[in-house]
């Protein structure tokens, strides 16, 4: 039963300027992307819901998903623009709970910055291919406010309709992907990254070499400093400013996730604790790392 006093990792999101390249990368490594789903939401604190300039594709697993979003229609209402200012990457850290409304009362009231559950709703894409039609995905949302966390937005998520997203045709992927296990975070000042996590998961941080680590029902949180970050994932860039910096994704077989990606032209380095990862373009911005389950 999914606990709303500690909030699980559900999934976490990329926002690219471009769907199409964002989605052509993550097949690359492997992926079955869920088909194109234009995004909808009120334009503003006072508008209508409506169709916005984005759309999105989901890599789902047994345990998580990552979501990609991209822009489809740029003539439209975009709300992500200020994360596209910062670059191409991890920009949405989302926690599941049972229910919304009773999950938020004790939330609001142990971390500030958190707005009352709202509803939404989108058609979403059946099977694989067109023609496999589509149905209503509803779920109740919980949205952090940009001014109080600076890593990126946050969600908060009831799923009201998990058999539209965890599709069993979507479940199946190349590289063997079966769960997200790990999302990774690094900051200048880790120290209130990881007090704003560990009050949201409602879960201690526990100390460790690199930085600190958030254990959930849906996977670890991790924080890191930027040297353990480097130390960890040699090469990739470090952030200015706090942020959600990738995943970790369990597969049945890493040495056959490894071959598929590398007949693929994509270049995977090593990391210190013996994942596979990849990181910039190929990763569609930030780092998508592989382990062994």
């Amino acid at each position: 039963m999914l606990s709303n006093d500690a909030p699980s990792l559900d999934h976490l999101g990329w926002i690219g300027p471009d769907l199409a390249a964002g989605a052509a990368a993550w097949e690359r490594l492997g992926f079955t992307l869920s088909r194109t789903s234009p995004q909808m939401g009120f334009t503003g604190p006072d508008g209508a819901l409506e169709p916005w300039a984005s759309a999105n594709r989901c890599a789902v697993f047994e345990q998580g998903y990552l979501e990609l979003i991209g822009i489809i229609a740029p003539e439209r209402f975009n709300p992500w623009t200020a994360y596209l200012v910062r670059g191409a990457g991890a920009h949405i850290a989302a926690f599941r709970v049972g229910e919304a409304d009773a999950a938020y009362p004790p939330l609001a009231a142990r971390v500030d910055g958190l707005d009352p559950p709202v509803q939404r709703r989108r058609m979403a894409p059946l099977g694989l291919h067109e023609g496999g039609g589509e149905a209503e995905m509803r779920f109740r949302n919980i949205f952090s406010q940009d001014d109080h966390w600076p890593e990126g937005r946050y969600i908060v998520i009831e799923h009201q309709t998990p058999d539209i997203l965890w599709q069993p045709d979507l479940l199946v992927h190349a590289n063997g992907a079966k769960a997200l296990v790990e999302a990774i975070f690094a900051a200048p000042d880790p120290g209130p990254t990881r007090d704003r996590l560990a009050r949201l998961a409602n879960r201690p941080a526990i100390e460790t070499p690199d930085g600190w680590r958030i254990d959930t029902d849906g996977g670890t949180l991790t924080i890191m400093t930027l040297t353990a970050l480097d130390a960890r994932f040699p090469g990739v860039e470090a952030p200015a400013r706090p942020a959600v910096i990738g995943a970790v994704v369990g597969v049945d077989d890493l040495d056959a996730a490894r071959a598929f990606m590398t007949a693929n032209e994509i270049e995977l380095e090593s990391s210190r604790d013996g994942l596979e990862f990849t990181a910039g373009p190929d990763a569609a911005g930030g780092i998508i790392a592989f382990k062994q389950l």
